[in-house]
């Protein structure tokens, strides 16, 4: 078996008590048949700091707030979460790509109202040598869409974890919360971050399965409008389980994307078609197609 190395190194700020401490982490990326395994040593050494980095020097990198939004006639509210960084700082969609820390929206503290769905809009693709990564930079907003409960006061609240980079990288937490009102005024950030949303593709998606080497091989058949697809994320609806960077081949308007699912044990899992989600990236558009079918 081939083994090569590559190291990077980055700090990591932890929140205590609205205090932050810093940790040194190692972070070695293992090519193993093709796929980048994550070894995390980290060693502490707090007490060689003298003072613990103040809060205010993290709300100057990045702060996150929500949007209270507006009640849509059929009893929808549409809110938001807002997430501002710092120039040159970046955060990661919910595939982050080779390298990066995907977000964890929680917002099971909510009360007295439903979370329907969390939109991402379409990101950017960074590369940093080989790796590619699907990223934010600047302010996003994160739309929220909600059925408040027919009594009582609806409140959304959040527990938010993200990773923030630039020559380092942050994992950080945020608990934010606010009161919804039946207000029905539009805000028009909220809706430019719906517009930015990936495309809803049509057309039927084919998917085949066969067992390989430490999980299973995904094919995916589809076919598309633009005439050159530049890259493509696929997702299984399992966030353990890690997916190797999809083999893109196009022959016309017809779409081959191959990836490896790799599995924490090596053993075959099992992955429900419809829980699969393709997302293509063209050099103007962004497409998602949800599910997928039997040849």
């Amino acid at each position: 078996m081939r083994l090569t190395t590559r190291e990077y190194i980055c700090y990591e700020l932890v929140i205590k008590k609205s205090k932050f401490s810093f940790y040194f982490s190692k972070y070695i990326l293992l090519d193993m048949n093709h796929f980048f395994y994550t070894l995390l040593t980290t060693l502490f050494f707090i007490g060689a700091l003298k003072a613990p980095v103040a809060a205010s020097e993290l709300d100057q990198i990045v702060q996150v707030t929500l949007k209270k939004g507006w009640r849509k006639e059929n009893g929808t509210h549409i809110a938001a979460l807002q997430i501002t960084l710092a120039p040159g700082w970046k955060t990661y969609w919910r595939q982050p790509g080779d390298t990066g820390i995907p977000p964890k929206f929680d917002f099971s503290g909510s009360e007295n109202l439903t979370i329907l769905d969390v939109i991402y809009p379409a990101p950017q693709i960074t590369w940093q040598d080989s790796y590619r990564s699907f990223v934010y930079f600047g302010n996003v907003i994160f739309p929220i869409l909600i059925r408040p409960e027919a009594t009582g006061t609806a409140t959304l609240h959040g527990n938010i974890d993200i990773g923030v980079c630039k020559e380092i990288c942050i994992p950080v937490s945020f608990e934010v919360d606010t009161t919804l009102t039946a207000i029905n005024q539009e805000d028009t950030l909220i809706k430019k971050s719906l517009n930015a949303k990936p495309q809803v593709g049509f057309g039927r998606v084919i998917c085949e399965f066969k067992p390989v080497l430490d999980g299973i091989q995904i094919s995916l058949y589809l076919t598309v409008a633009e005439p050159e697809i530049q890259h493509a994320v696929v997702e299984v609806g399992n966030p353990k389980l890690s997916i190797e960077k999809p083999k893109i081949s196009q022959f016309g308007n017809q779409l081959k994307i191959v990836s490896n699912v790799i599995t924490p044990t090596g053993r075959l899992v099992f992955i429900t078609r419809r829980d699969v989600v393709t997302t293509i990236f063209s050099e103007q558009t962004v497409t998602e197609f949800s599910g997928c079918n039997s040849p």
